[in-house]
């Protein structure tokens, strides 16, 4: 699940991407996109931004102003289509830029491109170490206790998958796109869950009780910190 903050100038408008994001997993916070300075702190903990304005040239600035708070990605989405327009856009720190009308599937395939990429350049590199779990991503070795564990390749990768998302919940639909990179069949839904039993008996102390990977209902899995 991202959170995504959404900076509107019509909140008529923005209605129903809000409510396509969050159909789709996203949680969405909103504000009015001249009052951008009043939600720094929103943008420092997002891990989007959407710039949603009938006219892009109004709000080069606001753009600006984001990029002295957080690389976190930024889309613009506007009704100008000058190519000045957006190049000036990209000039103040925009990473993408859609004209309407645009499809709601390819908006939230170019956030999830844009944040995905953000996080593989800015994770910490070598090792994830987390009280008395360590995961070395470099040897694809996993520790409890300095003890090392033996895990499968899918169950490493779907450990990791979490582990670079701490304190987010997962859908077992992005876990299996993510690690098995395949066409959801029949039985994804039962393969992570597998998956994930078995990487919990190995690194969980008390399994039945988790206390890195816990279940979120209806939903999937959070990897907590």
């Amino acid at each position: 699940m991202y959170q995504i903050l959404v900076l509107h100038d019509v909140p008529e408008r923005a209605a129903r991407i809000k409510d396509y994001l969050r159909l789709s997993s996203c949680n969405v916070l909103e504000g009015r996109i001249e009052k951008a300075s009043d939600y720094r702190d929103w943008m420092e903990s997002v891990d989007g931004i959407l710039l949603y304005c009938d006219t892009a040239t109004d709000y080069y600035n606001v753009c600006e102003e984001i990029r002295t708070v957080t690389q976190t990605p930024v889309l613009v989405l506007s009704g100008e289509s000058d190519e000045w327009v957006k190049i000036k856009m990209f000039q103040c720190g925009a990473d993408d830029y859609l004209v309407e009308p645009f499809p709601q599937g390819e908006l939230l395939a170019r956030l999830r491109a844009h944040i995905e990429r953000y996080r593989r350049l800015t994770r910490p590199f070598g090792y994830i170490e987390i009280n008395e779990l360590k995961i070395d991503t470099f040897s694809r070795r996993v520790y409890v206790d300095d003890e090392p564990v033996e895990l499968r390749s899918k169950e490493f990768e779907v450990l990791l998958y979490l582990a670079q998302r701490p304190n987010m919940t997962v859908t077992k639909q992005e876990i299996y796109t993510a690690v098995w990179k395949d066409s959801l069949g029949e039985g994804y839904y039962n393969s992570v869950s597998v998956h994930v039993k078995r990487i919990r008996k190995k690194i969980e102390k008390d399994p039945e009780n988790p206390k890195f990977l816990e279940t979120v209902w209806g939903v999937g899995y959070r990897f907590r910190m």
